[in-house]
């Protein structure tokens, strides 16, 4: 119980530190020639007639893949949790990779045994998936 009632107010100074902190940088700047200076724009963009943005380059699919096998995949096929295979196990990877890359997707993005739906990256995109997935198989070849 004791211990329990230093961890609480050990918790609440620290927000309350925190806190202090947070609010320390705003001292005067509530005045009206510091809001507007704030609210100014940080500059301006300007397009031509007849000519369309330019996209941004994206992400080569291995380097996507690769970003998110680190980011999500690695936490099972790292070290096979729950039947997994290994990553960079060729043993493992064989009859899977003999099944083909459409069955691979289907059970990544609707789960499969131990795995959950999109191996919970609930914002990747079916591409995504796939690039994770080809990552994966590109290293148990």
């Amino acid at each position: 119980m004791k211990r329990r009632k230093m961890s609480l107010i050990l918790v609440l100074f620290s927000a309350l530190l925190a806190a202090s902190f947070s609010f320390a940088d705003l001292s005067g700047s509530l005045d009206e020639d510091a809001i507007k200076k704030r609210l100014q724009p940080m500059g301006e963009v300007t397009v031509e007639a007849g000519t369309a943005p330019v996209a941004a380059a994206s992400a080569a699919p291995a380097e996507v893949g690769q970003e998110l096998y680190h980011k999500y995949c690695h936490i099972c096929h790292e070290t096979g949790l729950a039947g997994a295979p290994k990553f960079g196990d060729k043993a493992d990877w064989a009859p899977r990779i003999a099944e083909g890359m459409d069955t691979l997707l289907k059970h990544a993005i609707n789960g499969y045994k131990a795995m959950p739906p999109k191996g919970t990256c609930t914002s990747c995109s079916e591409a995504d998936i796939k690039q994770a997935i080809e990552y994966m198989v590109s290293h148990a070849k």
